[in-house]
């Protein structure tokens, strides 16, 4: 972090507050702080990256734009401004942003990943790849997950399923590789193997939100659906705006007898996405079974 406004052990507490999953919580603290001092660079880069995993994507951007304006040499704002250009579906912002941080500082290994990612999306392959390989330079563990998820898509499960097994006897914290390796399981139809790999994942990354819908999925399809809706409503609690989130919440809602809760749910999908058909015909066939 940049500058010395803001005390360590706040900035800490910050940190941890994310990590183990309140960023509600995170957020009301870098808002007192940004209150207090507006050009505590530290709080509002940090304010900035805490909107942008509740995907409160338009204040998110205000702040760390500031922050980069604060501290033009400070580099995580600028990643993380790449990745909400990403999230936003603007690749070229994000390839010029993310250029930015590896420049400022070229240890950013997650930054080339993402640069990559906004590259190959414009169609510029060869500097996509020179991006990825810095990543995974910078990350061997990146590009290991890399060839299995190559390995995965393929259908070659098998291969892909020792590649995360390697990764997690090398780092048994790898939450990546956990979740990874759940999906291979669901798809092979071992759901217990599946549900300790997602339960893993979550209780080492409490704020992994794939992870709490990739849970929720597996309860779902063991039809424990008190314990699936409890997985989606806390990837709800940790990004609101997630609309994938907030329909997996209403369909499995709408499975139970809270009626009520499915269609707030499958309204504010539509809230979020005017356009969300599978929202649309969950909410008509509710609100059609009511009149009934």
């Amino acid at each position: 972090m940049v500058g010395a406004s803001t005390s360590n052990s706040v900035l800490s507490e910050v940190i941890a507050l994310i990590k183990t999953g309140h960023i509600d919580k995170a957020e009301a603290l870098c808002r007192s702080g940004v209150e207090h001092n507006p050009d505590d660079v530290n709080m509002v880069a940090l304010l900035g990256a805490t909107l942008l995993k509740s995907r409160q994507l338009a204040e998110a951007e205000k702040h760390l734009r500031q922050a980069t304006r604060l501290a033009p040499g400070f580099a995580k704002p600028y990643e993380d401004l790449g990745i909400l250009m990403l999230e936003k579906g603007k690749p070229e912002q994000a390839a010029n942003f993310l250029k930015k941080a590896t420049r400022l500082n070229p240890k950013l290994d997650l930054a080339y990943f993402n640069l990559g990612k906004a590259l190959a999306i414009l169609g510029r392959g060869e500097e996509a790849d020179r991006a990825f390989e810095s990543s995974f330079e910078l990350n061997p563990e990146r590009k290991a997950l890399a060839l299995a998820a190559e390995h995965q898509n393929a259908g070659r499960w098998t291969e892909a399923e020792q590649i995360y097994q390697e990764v997690l006897r090398n780092n048994p914290t790898n939450v990546d590789a956990m979740s990874l390796l759940g999906k291979v399981a669901m798809q092979n139809g071992r759901v217990d193997v599946a549900e300790r790999m997602f339960r893993q994942a979550v209780s080492n990354a409490p704020d992994f939100v794939a992870a709490h819908l990739d849970l929720g999925r597996c309860l779902k399809e063991q039809n424990r659906l008190e314990e699936a809706i409890g997985s989606f409503k806390q990837a709800t609690t940790l990004e609101p705006g997630n609309i994938e989130a907030l329909y997996l919440l209403a369909s499995t809602l709408s499975l139970t007898a809270l009626t009520d809760k499915a269609v707030e749910a499958y309204q504010r999908v539509l809230e979020l996405s005017p356009s969300h058909s599978g929202a649309t015909q969950g909410l008509e066939q509710l609100l059609g079974g009511e009149s009934t």
